[in-house]
């Protein structure tokens, strides 16, 4: 079926477009509004000019409303951004200079000129700010709003114009919600200027924003993210997916993303007997390491001396480390915890010892209280890579503490005592946070309890040399709350680590620096999470399980706050509450960084969505029960595009929603008269040609028609 329009749509349809073509501007900006929740403001330029009808319907984008100004204060920020020559028409027959459009109406049939005037968002105009003698309705049927006029000078002021008149240079498009729930939450000039990092757990998307909350950089990918996320000095973007391996928990692939989303290497390391998991780091010499299980029977933990009422889930996965040389997807160099076992449950075997004489060896019979009986014995959650001693540091979660090991033995060297640079092959060369574990000191020296991310901090940042670790706090005693953790591993210039004495914990008795909440227990997440130091000095710290990051200053003031808005690779709307947003890290890069080098760093709009607030249409709400006038849909049948017309009350909010024949939502819309279905669901996913229904839902009214999708 062919369906024509008419002269006069396919008029308005062209010059709809050349006008939105001509749209330009800098970027959102956030502002912190009196009742505390954060607005974003877009100053729009449109050099050909533009009516303030057409204004209106593209502030509609991006969930946008003409700005609304309701204090002093906001409308200086908002003149500010807008105070350019290329958002203001010069009149030629008065020389006095026109500012954009703004979001204030005036009903019709109002007393002239300063009766019914309100905000688009049925807000009332509690704060004024008329040039003198404004309004004055002087050239007939001024019912629109903007910054100006005055004699060849760009003015705060507000001046009333026709909402036809199109020489208007521009417009400032508004984003709030009644709260600020998702997103930026806080930000402040101390804190490191940069871009940050994030997948949502389990989700097909990673985003890049600044430190505005503004989106720099989304990639859309395959495979679920459960794991660390890092951007490379290549450009590339290290990401761990999930292959769904039902013999362990997930993981199992390491892929290489370039800036378009395209995969362009991975490495599967997931079968029945061993999987990747949690971390991937890439080394100096081009080469990736990884984490993963490897299963033990339960024979052959028995046979390594393991104490069999440990063995309630049958097997263990003890962790091993693997280096790949992605050239040839070959396995390099490996190291094994199951090499370096002690044990003093069964006389029988090769490693049975003394535990508390062997701190370079991991007992085999520990078990963390908080899953005693789990196969996954260890829980190794993350790596670093010093390049100087040539060591990695190793978080073993229900250990309670990180190990040092040393990466310039062989793969042969590595799985036995001797060999490498400090002479102790693939043997521990330090450990710290839970002396416990090699029967030294008691409950009161244990420093961790299921930390994640920890590593080094690198040279050149305050505290160079010492480690960081996100301490998660789970089981701690008395309460769980977590902390951000500093300590200074006592090493000296040539990597080899001070041996403490005969039944006494490794240094040091405690942490550098610690960051714990006011009360504690406001900061806890019992999974996930992360620490990075910056540059400045300032600590970010990823609080994963509620998607939380937040900066902090030296003397531990918060400097920045943002909350992941996504949802698997959904963001939600900006107001509703936060949930299902677990992070495992939000790694911050500084804006000359290699990776971020020859690609467009422009900020756009948040992550999070948001829902216009603009009605405009009948001065009063209709009776209850009654049905809005004229909801229509053209062309209908339509192909790329179809419009959404009807007569809304300004006063009533609603909700507009396409549903397909069997009474599924395919899509949320603005519920705004002219609104725009472009054939997608709510994932941006074009759906397939059939019949469709357009419904119109409000407190007291509701109206449904049917459109036919034909392309």
């Amino acid at each position: 079926m062919t369906t024509r329009l008419s002269s006069m749509s396919v008029a308005t349809l062209i010059a709809s477009v050349a006008l939105l073509a001509g749209l330009a501007g800098a970027q959102p900006e956030p502002w912190v509004h009196p009742d505390g929740s954060i607005h974003y403001y877009h100053a729009m330029s449109t050099p050909t000019g533009l009516n303030w009808n057409f204004a209106w319907d593209s502030a509609l984008g991006h969930g946008g409303y003409l700005a609304t100004i309701t204090s002093q204060a906001e409308n200086d920020f908002i003149f500010s951004l807008v105070d350019s020559s290329i958002y203001w028409y010069l009149r030629p027959t008065t020389n006095r200079l026109a500012g954009p459009w703004l979001g204030g109406t005036q009903d019709f049939d109002s007393q002239e000129p300063d009766s019914g005037w309100h905000w688009v968002t049925d807000e009332t105009m509690n704060y004024l700010n008329w040039s003198p003698d404004q309004p004055d309705n002087q050239g007939g049927n001024e019912n629109a709003l903007h910054f100006g006029e005055s004699l060849l000078t760009r003015v705060p002021t507000w001046d009333d114009a026709s909402s036809l008149d199109d020489s208007i240079r521009g417009f400032v498009r508004e984003l709030s919600a009644d709260s600020t729930t998702v997103g930026l939450r806080y930000w402040d000039s101390l804190a490191w200027e940069g871009y940050t990092l994030f997948a949502n757990n389990g989700g097909r998307a990673f985003y890049l924003i600044d430190n505005k909350g503004r989106t720099i950089h989304r990639w859309r990918v395959t495979d679920k993210t459960v794991g660390a996320l890092y951007l490379l000095e290549n450009g590339l973007v290290s990401q761990i997916g999930n292959l769904g391996n039902t013999s362990f928990l997930n993981g199992g692939r390491v892929s290489l993303i370039d800036w378009d989303g395209n995969k362009t290497w991975s490495f599967d390391y997931s079968d029945s007997t061993r999987c990747q998991h949690h971390e991937a780091i890439w080394l100096p010499n081009g080469h990736m390491m990884a984490i993963a299980w490897e299963l033990k029977t339960r024979d052959e933990a028995i046979a390594a001396g393991r104490d069999t009422t440990k063995l309630t889930a049958g097997k263990l996965w003890p962790d091993h480390i693997i280096e790949v040389d992605p050239a040839t997807d070959s396995i390099v160099w490996k190291w094994h915890v199951w090499d370096h076992l002690i044990q003093d449950y069964d006389s029988t075997k090769a490693n049975y010892g003394v535990v508390g004489d062997h701190r370079e060896l991991v007992d085999l019979n520990f078990v963390d209280q908080a899953s005693p009986n789990a196969a996954d014995w260890i829980h190794a959650n993350a790596l670093d890579y010093d390049s100087v001693f040539g060591q990695i540091l190793f978080s073993a979660r229900d250990f309670n503490e990180v190990w040092v090991i040393d990466h310039s033995t062989t793969t042969e060297e590595a799985s036995g005592h001797t060999g490498g640079r400090q002479g102790m092959g693939g043997d521990l060369l330090y450990r710290w946070g839970n002396p416990q574990t090699y029967r030294a000191g008691d409950s009161a020296d244990q420093q961790f309890y299921h930390q994640h991310h920890t590593s080094w901090i690198g040279p050149g940042l305050s505290g160079a040399g010492n480690i960081t670790a996100f301490d998660n706090g789970l089981l701690r005693p008395g309460s769980s709350y977590s902390t951000a953790i500093e300590f200074t591993p006592p090493v000296d210039s040539t990597g080899h680590y001070e041996t403490p004495g005969p039944g006494e914990p490794y240094g040091p008795a405690a942490p550098t620096w610690q960051y714990i909440a006011t009360p504690p227990e406001s900061f806890y997440s019992p999974q996930l999470s992360s620490v990075q130091r910056l540059p400045n000095g300032n600590t970010l710290i990823c609080e994963g399980n509620s998607g939380r990051f937040f900066e902090l200053a030296p003397d531990t003031q918060t400097v920045w706050t943002y909350i992941n808005p996504v949802t698997d690779t959904l963001p939600k709307y900006q107001g509703t509450a936060p949930g299902q947003n677990a992070v495992h890290r939000s790694p911050r890069y500084a804006p000359d960084y290699a990776g971020l080098q020859g690609h467009d760093l422009t900020p756009g709009y948040p992550v999070e969505l948001y829902t216009t607030k603009q009605y405009v249409g009948l001065a009063q709400a209709p009776p209850a029960g009654s049905v809005p006038v004229g909801l229509t849909v053209s062309p209908n049948p339509f192909g790329r595009l179809a419009r959404i017309n009807f007569n809304l009350p300004r006063a009533v909010p609603a909700e507009l929603g396409i549903y397909s024949v069997d009474g599924r939502l395919v899509r949320t819309l603005p519920a705004t008269n002219g609104a725009v279905w472009n054939g997608a669901d709510d994932t941006g996913k074009p759906v397939g040609r059939g019949v469709y229904y357009c419904r119109l839902q409000g407190p007291a009214f509701s109206a449904t028609t049917k459109l036919v999708k034909a392309e």
